[in-house]
């Protein structure tokens, strides 16, 4: 069978999942209130920007900070936090998907070989 046909099979079956459900719902929840979805698209640029100033070798101790604190008020929200539980459940079978695919044709992922060396 072709590695795209099964591609398309694993699409279907992560769509029955739980957490794809789990996020869906909630995704749906924050678009449907306004200021969840403006504190939501706030937290993503904030953490795009913190992201690209460690990238660039920028000092980041300032804008974790406030990274940090806007964090802690996003939580107070409950439709950007459940949205984001739900994004982080997802995210992890994802990553478990592509380790169990990686691990399969013999290629390891540098998360992998991190884990391979702090063994020895």
């Amino acid at each position: 069978m072709k590695p795209q046909v099964l591609a398309k099979e694993l699409a279907n079956s992560i769509r029955e999942s739980q957490e794809y459900k789990a996020w869906e719902a909630a995704k749906k929840k924050v678009d449907e209130h306004e200021a969840a979805k403006i504190m939501l698209e706030d937290f993503r640029k904030r953490q795009w920007e913190l992201e690209s100033a460690r990238i660039s070798g920028e000092n980041v101790e300032e804008k974790e900070e406030e990274f940090k604190k806007l964090a802690e008020i996003i939580n107070y929200n409950p439709y950007v936090r459940e949205f984001l539980m739900a994004e982080l459940n997802l995210n992890k079978m994802f990553m478990e998907i592509q380790k169990i695919i990686a691990s399969a044709i013999g290629c390891d992922l540098p998360a992998q070989e991190e884990a391979k060396e702090q063994d020895n």
